[in-house]
């Protein structure tokens, strides 16, 4: 979603760089962005709080909390739709190949 919002918005966004945690991925606050999201799907409890200190001082509080609702919901839909069984259909095989290999995620356990 963030490749085709970004580059809805007129910035697209680097995802190689942010799969390789590079520079601002072209994107507002980008270095804290990624780092805060990194911090989000971790264990550490003060990596986090300092994540999130340093996307405020960045961006300010509401980017910080709009940064926070996205994350959470998309960890909510990929529980949804690995819990109901949905696919991605067949004609977005070709993209999503080439985003999974710019993203190296082709080799985690739930690939499909």
């Amino acid at each position: 979603m963030l490749s085709w919002s970004s580059t809805t918005e007129g910035h697209p966004a680097d995802l190689g760089a942010i799969a390789r945690g590079e520079g601002d991925a072209g994107l507002a606050h980008g270095r804290e962005l990624v780092a805060f999201a990194e911090a989000v799907a971790g264990f550490d409890d003060e990596t986090l709080v300092e994540a999130r200190r340093r996307l405020v001082d960045a961006s300010g509080e509401a980017f910080m909390v709009d940064a926070a609702a996205v994350a959470a919901n998309f960890e909510m839909m990929t529980r949804v739709a690995d819990g109901t069984g949905a696919r991605f259909p067949d004609d977005t095989d070709g993209r999503r190949a080439e985003l999974d290999a710019t993203l190296g995620i082709t080799g985690f356990t739930s690939a499909r």
